[in-house]
C-alpha cells in the first residue's frame, strides 16, 4: 500500500486542499483503490507550497495541484504510476 499524502498546511488549504482531498477519496472508492492507497493528510510534506496550488506525495513524488484540475493531476501522478503502462 502506498500512502498519497496531502498538505492541509495553511498555504495549502487556502489555496483548495479541502477540494484535493474530496476529488481524491471520489477517485479512489470510485476505481476501487481502497487496497493499494491509503490518503492522508499532513500539515508540511517538504518542498513547499504554491499560492493557488496543494503539495501532494506519492511515495517518492513530490507534485503541486492545482484545485481545478485535482482529477487530472491523480490520473497523471498516482494511476499512471499504479499502472505505467497506461498512457497518461
Amino acid at each position: 500500500m502506498q500512502d498519497l499524502v496531502v498538505c492541509v498546511g495553511e498555504t495549502c488549504h487556502q489555496s483548495g486542499a479541502e477540494l484535493v482531498l474530496k476529488s481524491y477519496m471520489d477517485i479512489i472508492a470510485r476505481e476501487k483503490l481502497e487496497n493499494m492507497i491509503c490518503l492522508k493528510c499532513s500539515f508540511a510534506i517538504g518542498g513547499g507550497c504554491q499560492r493557488d496550488e496543494v503539495s501532494v506525495r506519492f511515495g517518492d513524488l513530490r507534485f503541486q495541484v492545482n484545485p481545478k484540475e485535482a482529477d487530472l493531476s491523480f490520473e497523471q501522478h498516482v494511476m499512471s504510476t499504479l499502472n505505467p503502462t497506461a498512457e497518461a
